[in-house]
């Protein structure tokens, strides 16, 4: 009964979290509310993912030294108050300020959700994560999906309404959160002081086993693409000239097809490696840029909102890979170590995108970012390659 209480509860959680009502309206609202550029959205985004970065492994840390349910209700409060700031951001500094506060709740949730999952499972069900852990993920890309249809409509009758309702999903995400029962599990005092220990736990991620830093070097590559991509598509779609009221509908689309594959994704059992099938899903990305790029067309928006399916299925499989090597005890911290990297990655990767958006196109954004992903995910090929020797 714990157990299915937990994982319902859980599964609550993931879709309030996930219901972002504004995202696929978000930079018409920067634009028309606060007044923002593209360029300036992704500056804050950067801002956004510094945040997490600041946050990701401390989080993990806390987790794992102290509460997964306490992590998760600290999640929801601190997205909460940052929402209630983008409410009422009325400058280019406030609404950084409220994306900052975002990115702290985000960076709270990240790693620790997925290890409650397989911490409520460990005594006798692991077998199970991988699937379990791929509905919640396409439970989170279903309510993203529900999200972007409301919010797309929601914002033509008050540019503000999206938020509004971001802000209630968050308030029930915090009360299942303190709902969950927090299951037993190892734990271990810092060897000498918090700083110290993430050291040692990063260390022993990305240098002391083979396995768990190949996989987490090249979905770092991948998984920051696969976000950008997200960030691509409402410029895209005003470049080739789909109307405003499309977008919601557009978006949705793209994350129902992601919830699905990462829903169904386990039953796939393709017997490749963990090395092959990241790369063959870098392929997949690559290819999708690469017709956006050439084919400048409103069709051409499937290829990027079909990366979803990319993310559907590629991080949920990047988790199990990770959880089954991981130190028990260190789990969370190892799994917010992907999600540090990811956004130490993103930053410059957003703001060079910026820069040439605003100076060039999205296409030629599209073209850098596919290059930045064959370049860098070839010499994380190559290490891990040389890592496994």
């Amino acid at each position: 009964m714990t157990i299915k209480r937990n994982i319902f509860l859980i599964y609550c959680y993931t879709f309030c979290m996930s219901t972002v009502f504004i995202l696929p309206v978000i930079i018409p609202y920067f634009e028309q509310r606060i007044g923002l550029t593209f360029q300036q959205f992704l500056i804050g985004e950067a801002v956004f993912a510094t945040m997490i970065i600041a946050m990701e492994v401390p989080s993990g840390w806390m987790s794992d030294m102290w509460s997964r349910k306490g992590t998760l209700f600290i999640a929801a409060i601190t997205c909460f108050i940052g929402y209630i700031g983008l409410l009422f951001a009325d400058s280019f500094t406030s609404a950084i300020m409220a994306q900052a506060i975002i990115g702290a709740g985000i960076a709270f949730h990240s790693g620790t959700v997925t290890s409650l999952i397989y911490d409520t499972l460990a005594m006798k069900k692991e077998h199970l994560y991988q699937k379990l852990e791929g509905k919640r993920h396409g439970i989170s890309l279903y309510a993203i999906a529900i999200a972007s249809i409301l919010g797309g409509i929601a914002f033509q009758y008050d540019i503000r309404l999206p938020l509004m309702l971001d802000i209630i999903t968050l308030i029930i995400a915090a009360i299942c959160a303190l709902l969950i029962i927090e299951p037993e599990r190892i734990k271990r005092v810092a060897d000498k002081n918090p700083i110290h220990d993430i050291y040692v736990t990063m260390k022993y991620a990305l240098h002391g086993h083979r396995e768990i830093a190949g996989i987490i070097l090249v979905c770092t590559i991948l998984f920051c693409t696969t976000k950008i991509f997200l960030w691509m598509q409402q410029p895209y779609m005003m470049y080739v000239g789909i109307p405003t009221d499309y977008f919601g509908y557009i978006a949705a689309g793209g994350f129902l097809f992601g919830g699905l594959i990462g829903h169904f994704g386990h039953y796939y059992n393709h017997g490749l490696s963990n090395r092959h099938a990241i790369m063959i899903l870098a392929g997949l990305t690559f290819t999708a840029g690469f017709i956006a790029m050439i084919f400048q067309t409103p069709l051409a928006i499937i290829a990027i909102v079909a990366v979803s399916g990319i993310w559907g299925y590629g991080f949920p499989f990047a988790q199990n890979a990770i959880n089954k090597h991981a130190d028990p005890a260190r789990r969370a911290t190892i799994l917010s170590t992907l999600g540090l990297l990811i956004s130490l990655v993103f930053i410059p990767t957003s703001l060079v995108l910026g820069w040439i958006d605003e100076n060039y196109d999205i296409t030629y954004g599209i073209g850098y970012i596919i290059t930045q992903l064959v370049v860098l995910s070839s010499i994380g090929f190559w290490l891990w390659g040389r890592r496994r020797q």
